[in-house]
């Protein structure tokens, strides 16, 4: 009974008709960095990225196969921050609704001041000098913060 209640649900999510996300009329950017040995974690980790060999190349039935373990602490790189992990009352990353994760994006950047001083922080006048050039943030969009960091 169970079997036939999930292959009629799933048959019934493959009927579904598709449809394609039109972007053509806004910009997608990659923010995403390649995780390797030299990423950078936040500075209590034990481990770091680990990276294992687990086939490469053709098997005895005489196809190619390539796979990997891959091993890494989630506070490190570029990531998704979960609320939880500095709140207790937070949410996990899994629970974060997402229409939260998508949306109007402003980019405040502060490169300059940061590569003259690497503790350089965000501050208020930073914020109010973009707004005056920009215009207010509105409630609800993602900002986010330019340093020129990800080279180091």
């Amino acid at each position: 009974m169970i079997q036939r209640i999930a292959s009629g649900f799933i048959a019934g999510i493959l009927a579904l008709p598709a449809f394609a996300l039109d972007v053509s009329e806004v910009q997608l950017i990659d923010l995403s960095h390649s995780y390797n040995s030299d990423t950078l974690y936040w500075p209590t980790s034990p481990s770091k990225f680990e990276k294992q060999e687990l086939a490469f190349g053709e098997t005895a039935d005489g196809y190619f196969y390539s796979a990997y373990s891959i091993s890494t602490p989630e506070h490190g790189g570029t990531h998704l921050d979960a609320p939880l992990h500095f709140a207790a009352d937070g949410w996990p990353t899994d629970r974060i609704p997402l229409q939260n994760l998508i949306g109007n994006a402003v980019v405040i950047d502060i490169s300059k001041q940061a590569a003259a001083d690497r503790n350089y922080r965000l501050s208020v006048s930073d914020v109010r000098a973009f707004e005056d050039q920009h215009g207010r943030i509105s409630p609800g969009d993602i900002v986010l913060l330019r340093t020129d960091w990800d080279q180091f």
